[in-house]
């Protein structure tokens, strides 16, 4: 075995180096309530968007199975409210190319059916020095993400009570 005998500045420097090298090679997800009313989700209906690839639509709706959702089918672009219908759900993402397109960005909002507002924001990122994420896994991740922070959300009221 060799021993490498470096002077610990040296030995500071490759650390934070090797640190830096690991922190850029991260993802962050984020999951932001908006109305914070919990809502009991069963039934929900894809709104697509323009630029919507038709692999990333089924990885939508697989998702959302696995979350024991019942997709009802799709809607046309922009519609916000929908009766009989607990929530809708629309997404984008980025895609960028380094010798295979891999995704960026993803980014699925989650409205309520019957008032049009904004229930969730779920957003995930790849770092600058990206990996090449499976799309379905983390459409997985952030999909179960954003259903359970919905699912556990404190009503308005009781939010607002005193304790």
């Amino acid at each position: 075995m060799i021993a490498l005998s470096l002077p610990p500045i040296f030995r500071s420097a490759l650390a934070a180096i090797a640190l830096v090298l690991l922190a850029g090679c991260s993802t962050t997800q984020e999951i932001t309530l908006g109305a914070a009313v919990q809502k009991n989700l069963s039934t929900i209906a894809l709104v697509p968007s323009d630029g919507n690839s038709s692999q990333m639509n089924s990885l939508l709706e697989a998702a959302l199975l696995k979350e024991q959702l019942t997709v009802v089918g799709a809607l046309p672009p922009g519609t916000r409210t929908a009766p009989g219908i607990d929530a809708l759900v629309s997404y984008t993402d980025i895609w960028r190319w380094d010798l295979v397109m891999y995704l960026k960005h993803l980014t699925v909002q989650l409205y309520d059916a019957q008032t049009g507002q904004l229930l969730a924001l779920g957003q995930w990122s790849d770092s600058p020095l990206h990996g090449f994420r499976n799309p379905k896994t983390v459409m997985e991740g952030l999909i179960s993400d954003l259903v359970a922070r919905v699912r556990g959300a404190k009503p308005a009221t009781a939010a607002a009570a005193p304790p």
